[in-house]
């Protein structure tokens, strides 16, 4: 019975450290994505620098051409500032999962130890036990890495 439950605690074990795999997985790959996500911020910064100076040329024509110039700049800047925000928030969305996925990935290790403290509870329990019941029974010990 005691090793049904020790098979089920290493099986269960195993669960747990295939879990943790997967944990540090996602969690690689969530920091992979919000790596992109930087440089991908990065890059529209460097963009909206670009389209802000063709923006101040588009400004220096549209004195000149009147006001249909003047609405094409306008568009400009609302897309650049919508460009921002979303990246913005993509990057703080991914910040945010990434720190929840650290968080479970601690919380994994912790139950994994103690699962692991648990096993070693256990077989501790059924060595002693094991020994108590043969030097009962009075018959010498069949395997000897049971015994030590």
């Amino acid at each position: 019975m005691a090793e049904a439950r020790l098979r089920k605690c290493e099986a269960r074990a195993e669960e747990l450290k295939a879990s943790l795999d997967k944990a540090r997985a996602a969690s690689q790959e969530w920091k992979a994505k919000a790596d992109d996500a930087e440089q991908r911020v990065a890059a529209s910064r460097r963009e909206a620098e670009q389209q802000a100076k063709q923006l101040e040329r588009l400004q220096a024509q549209a004195a000149r051409a009147g006001e249909e110039h003047a609405r094409e700049a306008e568009q400009l800047r609302a897309r650049i500032a919508d460009l921002s925000d979303k990246r913005a928030r993509d990057a703080a969305d991914l910040r945010a999962h990434l720190a929840n996925t650290e968080r479970d990935l601690g919380h994994a290790r912790d139950h994994l130890m103690l699962i692991d403290t648990k096993l070693d509870i256990l077989e501790g329990a059924a060595n002693v036990l094991d020994n108590r019941t043969r030097s009962i029974v009075g018959s010498p010990a069949r395997d000897p890495e049971v015994t030590s």
